[in-house]
């Protein structure tokens, strides 16, 4: 259970701190607001991804027409705001950046349970047999050379030494905690699921929130503080309207 718990934080760090595409930059990002910028497109990318995720399964359990078109509208808005900020990353820094859905995580985490005790040679067997996208695929590569030191097979290629660049911008265990969430609401139905729903979903936007009030601070550009300062009234707003929502739910129970 305790390497099982190790494999899942690494897993949770690469996918976090050590976003795939910053090995498609064109040149390293220079100055800290390059850097600070990348890191916030990059996790707001990711952080949007799950909104949708969530969104699309309130959308297949809720009833109550108000949770209904709150959900709608969230896939309306971030599915638009996701496209914008790969725009950016690609014309701005370079970086072709596509989020992993909470399945795919889920897929990844499952293959690297099952890489256990192989060796190298039988990992690349398994991963050349399966029919992995191009991003998960060059992930799984990352993860595996990270954890060289842990795994057979892989002793010096790079271990734990090359995990010094965290983004920093509040996305360390927002997947385990968004995976942890969507399975206890699988649980749910009716006027307790969307409760549920409504809370996890006020705590996501408070997540967005306070990374747009970061990098207000340190964004040059001035379309990045634009739609930062979007994403902090709009996703404010839909906190105050969700908090109404379960007030009113509350009510039926």
């Amino acid at each position: 259970m305790k390497k099982l718990s190790i494999l899942f934080g690494l897993v949770m760090i690469v996918v976090t701190a050590f976003p795939l595409s910053s090995v498609l930059a064109d040149g390293p990002i220079e100055g800290r607001a390059g850097r600070a910028e990348v890191r916030y497109l990059e996790g707001m990318i990711d952080h949007h991804q799950m909104a949708l995720d969530m969104a699309q399964d309130c959308l297949n359990k809720a009833t109550t027409e108000s949770v209904r078109t709150l959900c709608q509208n969230i896939l309306d808005a971030q599915s638009t705001e996701i496209e914008t900020m790969q725009g950016w990353l690609q014309d701005w820094y370079g970086i072709d950046y596509t989020p992993m859905s909470m399945a795919d995580h889920m897929s990844m985490m499952s293959m690297m349970e099952m890489m256990q005790g192989m060796s190298m040679e039988d990992m690349m067997g398994m991963m050349e047999g399966m029919d992995m996208s191009g991003n998960m695929m060059e992930m799984m590569m990352q993860m595996m050379s990270m954890m060289g030191g842990d795994m057979p097979g892989m002793e010096g290629m790079g271990g734990m030494g090359g995990m010094g660049g965290m983004n920093g911008m509040g996305q360390m265990g927002d997947m385990p905690m968004m995976m942890g969430m969507m399975a206890g609401l699988n649980q749910l139905e009716g006027v307790e699921y969307e409760i549920a729903w409504l809370e996890a979903m006020i705590d996501h936007h408070d997540d967005a929130v306070h990374m747009s009030e970061r990098i207000l601070e340190i964004a040059e550009h001035e379309e990045l503080r634009t739609l930062a300062q979007s994403i902090i009234d709009a996703q404010t707003s839909e906190i105050e309207a969700m908090e109404g929502l379960i007030t009113e739910l509350s009510t039926v129970q």
